[in-house]
């Protein structure tokens, strides 16, 4: 956790505000998970203070993977989610982004390729949307959104048992 990003301790619930990016290419959008995590989640990263949450995926990805070329294309959704991680609670707000790069990218040519960000241990991995029904994915409400994405922004309020 960075000395700048928005995550605090109130009283047992744990605050934190997110950004995240939906990369889709092929037919297949990428996501990432630590090498001893279960399940994948889409890239992205703690918003820091005075920092735009569009300008995080950008920044994750470029720090995580070495991806200078991704460009926002729009905002999909706001997220108010309400989840329990190792015993703690969360409540958490996540803005999640439409992405693209270049089709030139040598990371559409990989199916799965480790993160380059020192002592993070990140595995990424492109899952088609045929498989995304049955992958191991979280947050729950990422495989409806992602099979049944909306052209307009969305307001969710979503939580995970």
């Amino acid at each position: 956790m960075g000395k700048r990003d928005i995550r605090l301790m109130i009283d047992d619930v744990k605050f934190g505000c997110r950004a995240v990016g939906v990369l889709k290419k092929n037919n297949k959008i990428l996501f990432q998970k630590k090498k001893d995590d279960k399940f994948f989640a889409l890239p992205g990263g703690a918003i820091e203070v005075l920092e735009r949450a569009k300008d995080v995926v950008v920044r994750e990805l470029e720090e995580e993977i070495g991806v200078s070329d991704v460009t926002v294309q729009r905002p999909l959704w706001f997220v108010e989610y309400f989840f329990t991680m190792n015993d703690v609670k969360w409540h958490q707000y996540i803005i999640g982004y439409l992405l693209d790069i270049d089709d030139s990218n040598e990371i559409i040519s990989k199916d799965e390729f480790d993160g380059i960000e020192e002592g993070k241990n990140i595995i990424y991995k492109w899952i088609s949307l045929d498989e995304i029904k049955d992958a191991d994915i979280k947050p729950d409400y990422l495989k409806e959104k992602l099979l049944n994405p909306k052209d307009e922004f969305e307001f969710l309020c979503e939580e995970d048992n």
